[in-house]
């Protein structure tokens, strides 16, 4: 089903001075669009960019569901929760297949040159199992559940979801956005203390977890925060996300390649040069993952050193400041001018410099943003 929101508009910033109702809805469709926009690509290329793009866009739908609750009509958030988890598994198997291919030539060339030819059995048996996951998934994607996920979302999006105002949803944007930072960002936090070098690797895909549910809000709402401040944050987050996505995949293919090895000895005689090569392979992953080990918790301390600090919560007001600090809370000017201030702790606009929260001065290009 195609709704006329889908073509007309284009993806669209938020601003402070929507509520978090309206900013939740905008973040879905946005995330909507690139998941349509890709999912098109996916059936007519077969390009793996297309479907981690795709898969980008449904993991980034779940987070926001995930994290923006009591913001949305609950009902819906159950149904499309689950139906979104639906289609990450579905797509879950070509990604995989994809992103072990891609790799493999990298994995290859780091074995002796003898024994790279002693790899071409198992590269058969994975493209096999490509194009046999690839038919599923055009299969998946023309039935009869996922036509119906994209008209519900769609009406849901468009129509629906407005009218469905839960209390929550008519807080500032600022306030909502801010508050769930600082939760996932202490959970973030206390993830990483926790790790030690006996850490299991369910610990660290743990903190890898919560790290990409941390950049998804960062990116979220990024265009509520101060330019410079967010971007540095989000690229710290990134650079550990990659160190612990690399761990994680070592991991994975680490595993997958003694599955492999046993799925093809099952289907026939396996050259003793192809099994002695899979096991070679096996071993440079997991050199290669006890290197992603060691650069983890360096890059960990980063996320958090002073810079990136802003974001922490800061220590708790007295009663008679907190009096204080809420005096402007969901309130701003009826006339915004040039130099006025956003406030960081409850999103307010004022005037007062010496506003307790200690708000950043708005640029003159921000103002103009606020008063459209």
């Amino acid at each position: 089903m195609d709704h006329p929101h889908l073509s007309t508009q284009s993806e669209r910033e938020l601003c402070p001075a929507m509520s978090a109702g309206e900013a939740a809805l905008l973040i879905l469709q946005n995330l909507f669009r690139a998941m349509l926009d890709n999912e098109k690509r996916v059936l007519s290329t077969g390009d793996p960019e297309f479907l981690h793009n795709f898969r980008v866009a449904v993991r980034r739908t779940r987070s926001a569901l995930n994290q923006l609750q009591g913001v949305l009509a609950s009902p819906a958030q159950v149904q499309f929760r689950q139906e979104f988890a639906w289609l990450g598994e579905i797509t879950g198997p070509t990604r995989d297949l994809d992103v072990f291919l891609l790799r493999f030539e990298g994995y290859r060339g780091n074995l002796p040159e003898k024994f790279r030819d002693g790899l071409d059995p198992l590269v058969r048996f994975l493209e096999a199992q490509q194009r046999i996951e690839r038919r599923r998934l055009a299969g998946e994607l023309a039935s009869p559940r996922y036509r119906q996920l994209k008209k519900d979302w769609t009406i849901f999006l468009f129509e629906v979801g407005a009218e469905e105002n839960p209390p929550a949803a008519g807080r500032p944007v600022l306030e909502v956005a801010g508050n769930r930072i600082r939760k996932v960002l202490r959970r973030v936090n206390r993830t990483g203390q926790a790790i030690k070098d006996d850490s299991s690797p369910e610990d660290l895909h743990e903190l890898r977890k919560n790290c990409k549910k941390l950049r998804y809000l960062l990116e979220f709402f990024q265009s509520l925060y101060p330019p410079q401040k967010i971007a540095r944050m989000i690229s710290s987050l990134k650079i550990l996300q990659d160190i612990l996505g690399e761990y994680q995949d070592l991991e994975v293919h680490s595993l997958a390649l003694q599955t492999f090895s046993g799925q093809i000895a099952a289907e026939g005689e396996v050259p003793p040069l192809s099994l002695l090569a899979i096991g070679m392979l096996i071993e440079g992953l997991r050199y290669r993952q006890r290197q992603a080990r060691e650069k983890v918790s360096d890059r960990f301390a980063e996320v958090f050193q002073g810079k990136n600090r802003w974001l922490l919560p800061g220590p708790k007001l007295s009663s008679k400041e907190k009096k204080m600090a809420d005096c402007l809370k969901g309130k701003s000017e009826n006339k915004l001018k040039e130099g006025v201030y956003r406030c960081e702790k409850c999103g307010a606009l004022s005037k007062k410099k010496g506003h307790l929260c200690k708000p950043e001065k708005l640029s003159s290009k921000d103002v103009k943003k606020i008063e459209k």
